[in-house]
């Protein structure tokens, strides 16, 4: 996950793969003893510690949190302006990266796009919407419109209905055995094959068809295609311990233990999720009658943010407590209160602080929650007010976000919790002595202090063991009555909804005056009218030819700019050219006007076109990429871009710009230059350089094994230890078995088992003290191997895929990209 910091900073942990940690037991795990007269709790926690130590997770998580409350949660959850708001995802865009989005419950979003095209009178487009198989869709949307679809998937809603066949919506699930849609595969024929059945991905294929000029506003009122943010039922892979099932479902601690074990790679106690899973179904009513789980979550959880907001987003929607056992199993409670059966006294606080609950000018007042509201189509609302201090003399309002949590009364019981936890009667911070350990996977706990007159329960905010036998600690008091809620006297009123005025545009003014030229140079300038400084604008460009669109942010860097230049365009191609303005961060959540003029500028962009670049050899040697051939008029310089998909609108340019002749031979490379194959006789041109085991022999350029005996063809090589090696090797024909790279040392690392005819390619970790590289061949294996490489990879190495030649003049106009060349580099 990327690392995304804000209010939670203080939580970060050196590996954020892991949960909060457990320390308990950690004086065995550091190598300790029991000394005489030591307490059986410790005595315990020493023998446990002391076996814990010799496992490897053991060994990792020694100084770590072991336990963390709502109290120090929440401090995640309040308004930050880098963490978009979910209704920043009521969009579908291009962008080369797009993160791995899960989708939890039931909740509405968009996503990027997959492919986008034009053919014809449709454009056809696919949002992606989450990373996974999910359940169904549950309703759909375009643009800010329910509508729906008939048994052939074409949108039956007006006005997109009152054409024939304007609107389509062929959904994928990512269900195991998916395909290829039928219609992306007439309509692109070659470009898009059997292949691109977006294998393990959610979506839609979305046709938008042109129409006349007089409906044009009606049917597309943002002015291009609609997004499509559909309401979904999501993940449907969630282990179910009580019936030991596997589905969709929104029970918050289900989703939790789905978290802590698929995504964190945790181990949970499958007994204890079961009894917090029937703690989340238990019913409870809202104030209107409507009846609910208590706990659930619903929302989304994207691979760009950091485990903190994960964690927050998660724990703070069932007010989760997490902790873990001694045992190494992460565990958690979800909101509810149970008795506590640790007591702590004086005699086991170190260094303690006890204050009254926060007052003054700086606590807090009154807590609105923002949360999902349903009724706002599924975007962001604001709870009713939840009031922590009737008598303050002043409002001071906390807005914590919980866009994990779709219904009011959850909201509100959570800004319930909250408040409790900002003004308890007592807080307490300090370190306790080796009683810490009985506090492990214990949220709750008494603490009796004779001296100072206290004897109440108290929540763990944060448990932290220290040094050995000694834990740092935060709690405040509760009472048991915290935990409860009635809905008829503490749920105020939701604020009302007006559907009919919920908008994604809001009251932009479009941009006036724009135009749009080539100025040749391979550029467009676009121009437009001074705009309020309230906003900055945005450009729609579309390359007629190709339906490929790009939609360029302009900087807030200058104030009330009026005109941006574009570089970098094919010269001879037909672009069109819209604007508009809008406010926000760019990616997040953003408020746009609509693109300006309403039917698009189009415009030829001029220039000097280099000529057609003509390869003859495109060949992948030793971490580099090799072309040859001859070069057209009017270019000076050649550009090599690669993806790893046959689409150049997802690559991107591999090395510098190359100085070539035009009208010329040129024989240029890309990647690493001094990657060389590690094997000698890689080609096995002759009987020399391997051990040939038994049934193995080399003869007319390739290595045979026959069938009958298990064995090893090897070379010894000089590599290093934990190096990353790229294997490729050709197996030319093949009746039978199987062969799999090894690299031999102190261990050995093995490759994958290879039983057709092709060429493969995978990278394995050198282990310590290399010394062998061996194809390991099973008893039945009959087949001819060739082309054998082991080459370092390195950062400079280029990778197995799709290139092109891009042709540059000496003014910078840029011509057509060549045909792909799928290149295996080894």
């Amino acid at each position: 996950m990327r690392r995304d910091l804000h209010s939670s900073t203080a939580l970060t942990f050196p590996r954020p793969v892991y949960a909060p940690q457990a320390a308990g037991f950690i004086y065995g795990a550091i190598g300790g003893t029991v000394a005489a007269g030591a307490t059986g709790a410790f005595a315990a926690g020493v023998a446990a510690g002391t076996t814990f130590a010799a496992s490897a997770f053991g060994g990792i998580i020694v100084n770590a949190v072991v336990g963390i409350g709502l109290s120090v949660i929440a401090q995640a959850l309040q308004p930050a302006p880098e963490v978009p708001k979910p209704s920043a995802r009521m969009a579908n865009f291009a962008q080369p990266v797009s993160y791995a989005e899960y989708v939890l419950g039931r909740t509405r979003k968009g996503g990027p796009l997959g492919f986008t095209g034009a053919t014809g009178r449709y454009r056809y487009y696919v949002p992606l919407l989450a990373a996974h198989e999910i359940e169904g869709i549950v309703t759909h949307y375009l643009d800010e419109r329910v509508v729906e679809i008939d048994g052939s998937d074409i949108v039956t809603t007006a006005p997109i209905s009152n054409g024939p066949e304007v609107g389509k919506i062929t959904p994928f699930l990512g269900a195991t055995g998916q395909t290829a849609n039928a219609d992306l595969v007439a309509a692109f024929p070659g470009q898009i094959t059997a292949s691109h059945d977006f294998k393990g991905l959610a979506g839609a294929v979305v046709r938008a068809k042109k129409v006349s000029p007089e409906s044009f506003s009606d049917i597309y009122p943002r002015g291009r295609q609609w997004d499509y943010t559909p309401v979904i039922d999501g993940h449907n892979g969630i282990y179910d311990p009580r019936d030991e099932s596997t589905g969709h479902t929104s029970n918050a601690a289900l989703i939790l233990a789905w978290w802590l074990t698929d995504v964190m790679r945790q181990t949970v106690d499958w007994d204890d999720v079961a009894t917090e899973a029937d703690a989340c179904d238990v019913e409870v009513t809202d104030r209107y009658g409507a009846t609910g789980a208590k706990w659930s979550i619903d929302g989304v959880l994207a691979d760009d943010e950091d485990f903190e907001t994960q964690r927050a987003k998660l724990c703070a929607a069932c007010d989760a407590f997490l902790y873990e056992n001694t045992d190494g199993t992460v565990g958690f409670t979800v909101g509810r209160y149970i008795a506590p059966d640790v007591t702590l006294t004086a005699a086991d606080c170190e260094g303690l602080e006890i204050t009254s609950g926060q007052t003054g000018s700086s606590a807090i007042t009154e807590i609105v929650p923002e949360y999902i509201e349903p009724d706002n189509a599924w975007r962001e609302w604001s709870t009713g007010v939840w009031t922590v201090d009737p008598d303050g003399n002043q409002t001071l309002r906390d807005t914590p976000r919980l866009h994990m949590v779709k219904w009011h009364n959850q909201a509100i019981r959570i800004a319930k919790r909250l408040g409790k936890t900002k003004r308890p009667q007592w807080q307490m911070q300090g370190t306790i002595g080796p009683i810490g350990y009985e506090l492990i996977g214990k949220r709750f706990f008494r603490l009796n202090h004779e001296e100072m007159g206290i004897d109440m329960t108290f929540e763990v905010g944060k448990l932290t063991r220290e040094t050995a036998g000694t834990f740092s600690i935060t709690a405040n008091s509760v009472e048991s009555t915290d935990f409860d809620f009635d809905a008829d006297t503490e749920e105020p009123e939701r604020p009302e909804v007006n559907a009919s005025e919920i908008s994604d545009e809001g009251s932009i003014d479009a941009v006036t005056g724009v135009t749009a030229t080539s100025p040749g140079n391979n550029q467009i300038l676009v121009e437009w009218d001074a705009q309020d400084a309230l906003y900055a604008q945005q450009i729609l460009l579309v390359r007629q030819s190709t339906g490929q669109e790009e939609v360029i942010s302009t900087s807030r860097a200058v104030s009330t700019r009026t005109s941006h230049e574009i570089n970098g365009l094919v010269a001879g191609e037909t672009y069109e050219v819209q604007v508009r303005n809008y406010t926000g961060t760019p990616g997040a959540e953003v408020s746009v006007s609509d693109w300006a003029p309403s039917t698009a500028l189009q415009v030829v962009v001029g220039g000097v076109v280099p000529g057609d670049f003509s390869i003859s050899v495109a060949t992948g040697e030793p971490g580099r990429a090799r072309f040859q051939g001859v070069s057209g008029t009017n270019t000076v310089i050649a550009r090599v871009y690669y993806s790893a998909t046959d689409d150049f609108g997802t690559a991107s340019q591999v090395g510098d710009d190359i100085a070539i002749n035009a009208l010329n031979t040129f024989d240029i490379s890309v990647g690493d230059d001094a990657a060389v194959n590690l094997l000698t006789n890689g080609g096995f041109d002759a009987d020399s350089d391997w051990t040939t085991g038994t049934d193995w022999s080399i003869a007319s350029g390739v290595a045979t094994k026959a069938a009958g005996t298990a064995s090893d063809l090897e070379q010894a090589v000089t590599i290093s230890g934990g190096t990353d090696y790229r294997v490729t090797f050709t197996v030319d024909s093949i009746t039978g078995g199987t062969i799999r790279p090894r690299l031999d040392g102190a261990t050995s690392v093995s490759g994958t088992a290879r039983s057709t005819a092709d060429t493969f390619q995978e990278t394995l970790t050198a282990p310590s003290s290399p010394i062998d590289f061996a194809f390991e061949a099973d008893a039945s294996l009959a087949a001819d191997i060739d082309d054998a490489y082991l080459v370092e990879d390195t950062a400079e190495s280029a990778a197995t895929g799709y290139y092109w030649l891009v042709p540059v003049s000496s003014r910078g106009d840029v011509g057509d990209e060549t045909a792909s060349q799928y290149i295996v580099i080894p």
